[in-house]
């Protein structure tokens, strides 16, 4: 009998999130800080998210250490108008999508700045399904979410963490299509494979890598030469880091995020070029 994802333990630090809400599409409209807080929300309703309640959280534990003008409020608007395609099964066991909104309802504090402002939330029916049915799962950890400076590093980070606990695959495959979807690009927005890379995947790994336990690669499939071939899908692999690479991970966050994309890049060329004067 697999282990429900809604029994793992959890703690202040970290939080299981379903498999199937990790590979949801139809997320491109939403910000960085849209995604962390629907983290947050996961997060918060802990044993109780496949209740049909409502759930209660400080606009202030929302808005974490974030000093921008978004507000909580446009965020969890988005969130419950939003549909979404989640990965399921049909009646037959046959692979199928579920379409539907995270959100169901939410009251919310009209003064934000209210220290004692509240939001109170409920997940749609549809959606407390599937994650009562989830035996797949990534564990999150809450600080590295608040550290990302990028919605697509955000993203990549997740996926990574639903299949990190594999023990003997260390790899997976996407098309080109599929990546871009899961990452949450805009449709018809960086459709040139070079431009993906440079924009989105580059940026992304070398955050991730940065900032969480584990690291990643992400390379291109190209069929016709692996130089000058069709690229038709992303190899994603992974692995667990050293002691020393976690050390260095956890000062990374306890670090402004000004300035991080420039060291993260003296580190990670610092690292190349160990690696190239130890061969």
């Amino acid at each position: 009998m697999h282990l429900k994802t809604i029994d793992i333990k959890t703690s202040d630090n970290d939080f299981a999130k379903a498999r199937e809400l990790i590979e949801i599409r139809g997320t491109e409209t939403l910000t960085l800080q849209d995604r962390r807080i629907v983290n947050l929300l996961y997060a918060n309703a802990g044993a109780k998210v496949c209740d049909d309640v409502r759930h209660v959280i400080g606009i202030a534990e929302l808005r974490g250490n974030h000093k921008g003008g978004e507000r909580v409020s446009a965020s969890i608007e988005r969130l419950r108008k939003l549909e979404v395609s989640v990965p399921a099964f049909d009646g037959n066991g046959n692979v199928a999508h579920t379409n539907t909104n995270i959100l169901a309802g939410s009251t919310i504090t009209v003064d934000e700045d209210n220290p004692t402002g509240q939001l109170l939330y409920s997940f749609s029916k549809e959606m407390r399904e599937i994650i009562r049915d989830s035996t797949l799962w990534g564990k999150v950890r809450k600080a590295v979410v608040f550290a990302f400076t990028s919605k697509y590093a955000l993203a990549l980070y997740e996926l990574v963490t639903a299949r990190v606990n594999m023990r003997v695959v260390w790899q997976a495959e996407f098309s080109v299509d599929d990546l871009r979807a899961l990452l949450g690009v805009k449709p018809g927005r960086l459709r040139r494979v070079p431009n993906l890379l440079q924009r989105v995947i580059a940026p992304a790994v070398l955050e991730v890598n940065g900032l969480a336990d584990f690291c990643v690669e992400v390379e291109p499939i190209r069929k016709g030469g692996q130089e000058r071939g069709l690229v038709t899908g992303f190899r994603m692999s992974w692995r667990p880091k050293s002691k020393i690479e976690v050390q260095a991970a956890y000062q990374e966050l306890k670090q402004p995020k000004v300035g991080r994309m420039a060291r993260l890049k003296a580190r990670a060329q610092k690292s190349l070029t160990s690696t190239a004067d130890a061969l």
